[in-house]
């Protein structure tokens, strides 16, 4: 089984032969909620994954439009290192999809660390060296492919007043929100009919490197949201947005609350309640929102286990724990 079939079923998107679409659901802000001890980063590979093969087998066929898509990802939890040779592994290569134009990666890393790159032209200027000597391939930095960088001139401003913070973090969301909308027009514009995926990995950094005014941090991030969400909704055939958050990093429980408020699908990944299993890494949860009456109900959980290869999804009691 895999997980786009199981929402599909339930939420009753199936196609003309009865089946679920075994697609991930379109127009739909999707928040992916794990905690320190449930790491739920591998859902973000298995959207990548299964965006790249669904392309493929379409591509390669000739056959259905409605499976072509690509997918933008806002790096700011792992490097690009990372997400390339998970990406390997389990089957797909993300310096070809970059050049059929199915990914595009944002690097929100190297933002925050602006500094280090100023720090390191002092030495040189200290020890009397012009240029800095060449560099091999991965102390250089990972880079495959040409990828987005996040800058803003204001991040090497020390000003560490609450306004001046919070303007930071206003000027990031707008430039996640350009380059994010940049790439849908441009997929757009090569087939109208393809689908794009949004992936933020993870919402945590951006709220918790803006900490000083953290209510007003929280207020910009949903505010932000809430004016993505509403471009995937005018676009609903065509994209969606997935978030990953992480429930247990915060004692402030108002912020995930929102997000869940917000999202059309909270996906929750938990360990398993009756302890340690060899088969089975922990369970996953669904809570699905209706637009209509605003209510939420709540999916038949699933079980999953994460592979070095491979993910396996699993009906609950169709496997020993």
């Amino acid at each position: 089984m895999d997980v786009f079939s199981h929402l599909n079923w339930y939420s009753g998107n199936v196609s003309e032969d009865g089946e679920p679409e075994k697609s991930i659901p379109s127009g739909k802000l999707i928040l992916v909620s794990d905690t320190l001890e449930s790491d739920g980063s591998f859902l973000i590979h298995y959207f990548l994954q299964s965006i790249f093969k669904s392309t493929s087998n379409s591509n390669s066929s000739g056959g259905n439009s409605s499976n072509r898509g690509g997918a933008c990802l806002l790096g700011l939890n792992q490097s690009l290192f990372n997400y390339f040779n998970v990406g390997r592994k389990l089957g797909y290569n993300l310096t070809t999809e970059n050049g059929k134009g199915n990914f595009t990666f944002i690097n929100g890393l190297s933002t925050p660390y602006q500094w280090i790159k100023e720090q390191r032209v002092q030495q040189l200027e200290e020890q009397g060296i012009d240029e800095e000597p060449p560099l091999d391939s991965i102390s250089q930095g990972f880079s495959p492919f040409p990828v987005i960088q996040l800058t803003s001139d204001k991040l090497n401003n020390n000003n560490s007043s609450s306004n001046s913070n919070s303007s930071e973090l206003v000027d990031i969301l707008k430039k996640i929100y350009q380059e994010f909308i940049d790439d849908h027009m441009k997929r757009m514009a090569k087939d109208p009919k393809s689908k794009t995926l949004f992936i933020i990995d993870s919402l945590n950094i951006l709220s918790s490197y803006y900490s000083k005014n953290k209510s007003g941090s929280y207020m910009d991030i949903i505010n932000f949201l809430q004016y993505f969400h509403t471009f995937v909704q005018d676009n609903s055939k065509t994209c969606s947005l997935v978030i990953l958050f992480h429930s247990d990093c915060d004692e402030d429980t108002k912020f995930y609350n929102m997000l869940k408020y917000e999202a059309d699908l909270t996906i929750s990944i938990s360990g398993l309640k009756s302890g340690y299993s060899k088969d089975i890494d922990g369970q996953i949860g669904f809570i699905e929102k209706d637009e209509n009456n605003l209510t939420f109900k709540k999916i038949n959980p699933i079980h999953y286990q994460a592979l070095d290869n491979t993910i396996r999804f699993f009906h609950l009691g169709s496997r020993i724990q």
